[in-house]
């Protein structure tokens, strides 16, 4: 078994070194930073500044101690570039304390310094990260079990849905002291939950019992729900930004399931992962645009729109038509991901090796045109 480790260690030694090398075809930057501890949860904040061709932004980041120090919310900045030359090395800036490692930290969409966490006791705090408390203004129990499913509503302000291990799906109204205004218990532990993009009283929870559950605020019944067979559990879901009808939905079995809204129905099924999917978000900016991260320690950009198009064998080998890109710059399973609401092409993204990762997709991977590269430049 020793053996094995080494040898596993090894190649995914390997494997980073290779994928440094050939770093510079894949994009217009990428950078690394190492944290203490691991993060669990990663988001861009929407607000920024350009000065001479530098961006200034800021992103938020957790940690997860495992009991051996204190655990925090963490407010990081960095730069990227505008069209300069730019450090994208992080610098954590301010810190909030929590009593539990941070599952997940998302901001409020109405309101960008209000950020709410789900931690690993099923607790949920709200912080003002403008103010310089060191703690949350506002604390919660609404589950009793670890919970990673977070996720404001972006149409009504201040209504957070969260699932948990404890077989339950919650909305509270923050407006209201923190009310639980819908409350379903399931049958298994649900490992993700997410609003809507246009139906204010729609959400959706994935389970570990393989189903998809669609929920309606104005219903105290389950509105529609989805069987993923063979999925061995699903652990994260997606709407589209774009489409109404249209989400996703990460399998503990490493595939990615498409689903049609109005009637549940499977559309398509995208293989490209090895381990289960742990993160899936789809592009802000681009129709069709999703990413996926996984235990396998991969990260893959989906082109939805290249579905069954025709490919050459030699295509064919590397995955299939939708495959758009994969980031394999982590060394341990990717914990979540998050595109950049102001950039396009640039995606954030945590893993269990306690590195952030910051990049940028090349441009002349995202131009259609074919590009002739000498094969004596490829590694």
């Amino acid at each position: 078994m020793e053996k094995n480790e080494e040898q596993q260690e090894l190649s995914i030694k390997e494997e980073y070194q290779l994928w440094r090398k050939n770093c510079r075809y894949m994009y217009e930057f990428v950078s690394e930073t190492a944290l203490t501890w691991p993060s669990l949860t990663i988001q861009w904040l929407p607000n920024h500044t350009i000065e001479n061709g530098i961006i200034n932004t800021k992103l938020l980041l957790g940690t997860h101690t495992s009991g051996n120090d204190s655990n925090y919310l963490k407010i990081a900045e960095t730069q990227i570039s505008a069209g300069e030359k730019a450090n994208s090395r992080i610098k954590i800036v301010k810190k909030f304390e929590n009593q539990e490692e941070i599952c997940r930290a998302r901001y409020m969409p109405q309101d960008l310094n209000i950020v709410g966490t789900i931690n690993g006791a099923g607790g949920v705090d709200l912080y003002n990260i403008k103010d310089n408390s060191p703690t949350s203004y506002s604390h919660f129990q609404p589950h009793t079990e670890n919970g990673y499913g977070l996720s404001w509503n972006p149409n009504e302000k201040g209504l957070l849905v969260t699932a948990s291990d404890d077989k339950t799906v919650c909305v509270s109204d923050t407006n209201k002291n923190n009310e639980t205004i819908y409350k379903k218990e399931g049958d298994d532990i649900f490992n993700d939950a997410k609003w809507h993009f246009f139906d204010k009283h729609l959400f959706a929870s994935a389970s570990e019992d393989e189903y998809l559950y669609i929920y309606d605020t104005r219903s105290t019944d389950i509105v529609s729900k989805f069987h993923s067979k063979i999925s061995k559990g699903i652990n994260s879901v997606a709407f589209s930004p774009f489409s109404h009808n249209l989400l996703a939905i990460g399998n503990t079995n490493s595939n990615i399931g498409l689903l049609d809204l109005r009637n549940l129905k499977l559309l398509h099924t995208m293989m490209g992962h090895t381990e289960g999917i742990t993160a899936l978000e789809f592009s802000p900016h681009k129709d069709g645009i999703l990413a996926s991260g996984s235990q396998d320690r991969r990260i893959i950009v989906w082109d939805l729109f290249k579905i069954g198009e025709e490919q050459q064998q030699e295509d064919a080998e590397d995955g299939c038509p939708e495959l758009f890109m994969m980031h394999a710059g982590h060394t341990a399973g990717v914990t979540d991901l998050s595109w950049c609401p102001f950039k396009e092409w640039t995606i954030g993204s945590v893993a269990d090796d306690n590195i952030v990762h910051l990049w940028e997709i090349n441009k002349t991977l995202i131009n259609t045109e074919e590009v002739d590269v000498d094969s004596d430049f490829l590694e």
